[in-house]
C-alpha cells in the first residue's frame, strides 16, 4: 500500500495509526461499494438474461466480462482478498 502525504506535512506524520486507520477504513469501503455495484450489475444482466425468449448467451458472457473484468473490479477484488489475514498479533 502507498502512503501519500501533503507537501507541508513530514512522513512521520503520515504514519500516525489513527489517520492509517481512517484511510484504510475509507479504502475498504470505497472496494466493497466497486464489488457490489459490479454485483449488481452482474444480477441485472442475468435477470435480462432469464427474461427474454431471444436468449444470446454469448452477448450476455460478454456483458458480464464487461462489468466483472474492469480494472476497478479486479484491482478492489484483490485487495480485499489480500487484507483476508490471520492477524496473530494486533
Amino acid at each position: 500500500m502507498t502512503l501519500w502525504w501533503c507537501r507541508n506535512e513530514s512522513p512521520r506524520s503520515s504514519l500516525n495509526p489513527d489517520r492509517l486507520r481512517s484511510r484504510f477504513s475509507v479504502m475498504i469501503s470505497t472496494d466493497q461499494e466497486t464489488l457490489i455495484r459490479a454485483i449488481e450489475d452482474a444480477r441485472r444482466i442475468l435477470r435480462e438474461y432469464v427474461a427474454v425468449e431471444q436468449r444470446d448467451p454469448t452477448r450476455t458472457v460478454e456483458r458480464l466480462l464487461a462489468i466483472l473484468d474492469k480494472n476497478d473490479v479486479v484491482h478492489a477484488l484483490d485487495r480485499m482478498n489480500r487484507r483476508r489475514v490471520i492477524r496473530l498479533v494486533d
